[in-house]
């Protein structure tokens, strides 16, 4: 409709001194609710910015609050309770006395305070959790406080509290408490929320403000605990702020009395019970990361595997992420997962690396180096997906016992920031897993034992410990794994293995091709891990048995061709950034084997052969101390014909016909012949 809008244009409106585009201008003229806001200097555009923050500030007194106050027995407390919260500077909307199953005066005393607002409730419940879920349906307002009926506010507690609401992503404001009764002091609480440090520990009261919008979303009060085995407060914190809301600190202090019969006494005492049942692990929701290979023989066992693991299938959130590049492998996926009875599912194709990379011969240097690069991606990748407190790690040729989960999470601590489940290695007749010097267990040990590391075949990690890490594979320590744990050393927090897990490795019997060719006494001359004089490389313990026990090893660093080996000198080794280092030549010239010599994982013919390694020898822009042809046209580079010439040929089927008696031999003499 038509208003008093003098203005006849878009622009400086003279009458509501403020700026109007032709939106606002449009609906100054034609829309009265709108007009009339201009009018009485409330319009858009019309409020300066300390205006609109004087707005703010009365906006945030209308905040409706309700104080419910949960009693168990505690009719002695309970006026003092109440008086605090009637004598607030800041009025509750609602105060409410939640009496679950008192057999005291409970009653009477919260019946007397009627006249003055106090409303009550009788529950049935003998569970705190459950009586404050009581009390709050039985509540409207937008902001609540659970107090209990043992303690007190201060006067301006709610005053100050409400002033911290100032961004719609606060769910709660949390504040240090004042302990008085049998101990007086005062707790010194982080000043800035941190949601990875709750996870570790509880540093919000049960006294806090929160919004109620965050409880209904949280559902949390649809969850059934026993207050007496889990921490009910840390408990209630962690469900409603999860990754998506945030705390505040407020200034005012919440006065917490200590006393024989309070929660806190009792919750000492189940504290010692077992971190699982305190933190509340059982109801803990955990992201199940699969990374696929694309083994179809294998699939069948993973799908079987998941089908009968014991933890609760809706608190899992499973990642199946699929590398093998096959089409028929990713339709059985597929196929399983529309018939699987896990509510939370992602199936996702990643390209870590070529397809059947994991069944290569890894005791070849450049596949290994592949497989360490394939891994970080995949691992990273991980990463950005995480969004639960527990991530478990799980590769595709581990079958764990079924309750794994849980015999996992039960070995959790507030300094543990993984648990593995051992499995047998594929290349020793030990475990995946390595003592604080970085040597390899050969035996079985004994229930839970803290480790330096472990592979990530069945692991369950920590996300505040691994969400804002970074995988690496191409300088330092070359392994994922390996180099996350040593770093997690420097961070004061530990990894364990339970060994009463056993995991089945279904890769740990190798094939012939696999195994080492020989094992016995070499000529390493080395006294202890560390810079090899001999074989100019620096050795870690690792590396150091190896040498000294294995001669197929012996003699890559014979052959200057061993892990760790570069042109560098003992100094020079020390700044790995200043000049890269074999891993990363290694990688270049993979890249430039699967990219130009092979196919996928077949090699090209013999006439393709020689016309590719004709033009690399005509070619200017190749250069003996580089691994790669630096305009990539070249099929084969000087240092693939050297590698064929040391008869380590990256894949050893190249050649392979009906025509030819061995690939070794159409080798040689193909180099012989150019």
């Amino acid at each position: 409709m038509k208003t008093g809008c003098e203005c006849s244009q878009a622009g400086w409106c003279k009458r509501h001194n403020c700026h109007k585009p032709k939106h606002f201008y449009h609906l100054c003229q034609t829309r009265s609710d709108y007009f009339k806001m201009w009018e009485k200097g409330a319009g858009p555009g019309q409020q300066k910015p300390a205006d609109k923050n004087k707005s703010y500030r009365r906006r945030l007194k209308d905040f409706s609050v309700a104080v419910i106050i949960i009693s168990h027995n505690y009719g002695e407390y309970l006026r003092e309770a109440i008086d605090s919260v009637l004598s607030q500077t800041y009025k509750p909307n609602e105060i409410l006395v939640v009496d679950d199953r008192s057999t005291d005066d409970t009653r009477e005393i919260a019946l007397s305070y009627h006249k003055q607002g106090v409303k009550y409730l009788f529950v049935d419940a003998g569970n705190v959790h459950a009586a404050r879920g009581a009390g709050f349906d039985a509540t409207s307002s937008e902001i609540v406080c659970f107090l209990d009926a043992d303690d007190k506010l201060a006067s301006d507690y709610l005053e100050r509290g409400v002033e911290q609401f100032d961004h719609y992503q606060v769910a709660v404001v949390y504040s240090d408490t004042q302990f008085f009764g049998k101990r007086q002091g005062c707790s010194n609480y982080p000043e800035k929320y941190s949601a990875d440090q709750l996870q570790f520990d509880n540093f919000i009261h049960a006294g806090s403000l929160v919004l109620s919008e965050a409880i209904e979303l949280s559902r949390v009060f649809e969850k059934q605990i026993d207050p007496l085995l889990t921490q009910g407060d840390w408990f209630l914190w962690r469900e409603i702020l999860g990754r998506t809301w945030t705390a505040k600190k407020q200034k005012a202090l919440y006065h917490y009395r200590i006393h024989k019969s309070n929660w806190t006494q009792q919750m000492k005492e189940s504290e010692q019970r077992g971190y699982f049942e305190y933190a509340g692990l059982a109801h803990q929701k955990v992201m199940l990361f699969i990374p696929l290979s694309g083994r179809l023989t294998q699939w069948p066992l993973t799908a079987s595997y998941l089908e009968r693991q014991t933890w609760p299938h809706h608190q899992v959130a499973l990642i199946l992420m699929d590398t093998s590049q096959d089409d028929n492998f990713s339709q059985a996926v597929k196929d399983w997962i529309e018939n699987c009875d896990y509510r939370d599912v992602r199936y996702m194709k990643f390209e870590a690396g070529f397809s059947g990379l994991a069944d290569e011969n890894r005791r070849l240097p450049d596949i290994r180096d592949q497989v360490r690069i394939a891994m970080a991606r995949i691992y990273n990748r991980m990463l950005r997906m995480i969004d639960t407190e527990y991530v478990w790690t799980l590769e595709d040729d581990i079958i764990p016992p079924d309750d794994a989960c849980q015999q996992l999470l039960s070995c959790f601590d507030p300094k543990t920031a993984s648990v593995a489940s051992p499995y047998p290695s594929r290349f020793h007749s030990g475990f995946v897993v390595w003592n604080h010097s970085g040597a390899s267990y050969e035996k079985l040990g004994f229930q839970e034992e803290v480790v330096g590391g472990n592979g990530f075949g069945c692991t369950i990690l920590r996300g505040a410990n691994i969400r804002n890490e970074v995988f690496t594979a191409m300088h330092g320590t070359p392994d994922f794994d390996i180099a996350f744990y040593a770093r997690l050393k420097t961070t004061g927090y530990q990894a364990k293995v339970n060994w009463s897990c056993l995991s089945q490795h279904i890769g740990a019997q190798e094939s012939e091709r696999m195994k080492p060719k020989q094992s016995a006494k070499t000529d390493c001359e080395c006294a202890a891990p560390g810079w090899c004089e001999r074989h100019q490389c620096k050795k870690h313990p690792h590396f150091h048995m190896l040498c000294q026990t294995r001669t197929d090893y012996f003699d890559l660093w014979e052959r200057g061709a061993g892990p760790g080996q570069n042109l560098q000198s003992e100094t020079e080794s020390n700044n790995i950034s200043s000049e890269p280092g074999m891993m990363r030549k290694a990688f270049n010239f993979t890249k430039a084997v699967a990219r130009h010599v092979t196919n996928g994982s077949k090699h090209v013919d013999e006439a393709t052969y020689n016309v590719r390694l004709s033009i690399c020898q005509e070619c200017d822009m190749c250069d003996t101390n580089r691994m790669v042809c630096r305009h990539k046209q070249c099929g084969c580079t000087l240092k693939v014909k050297a590698l064929w010439e040391s008869e380590r040929c990256p894949i050893e089927k190249w050649g392979e016909s009906e025509t030819t008696d061995s690939p070794k031999l159409v080798t040689e003499e193909l180099i012989k012949e150019k």
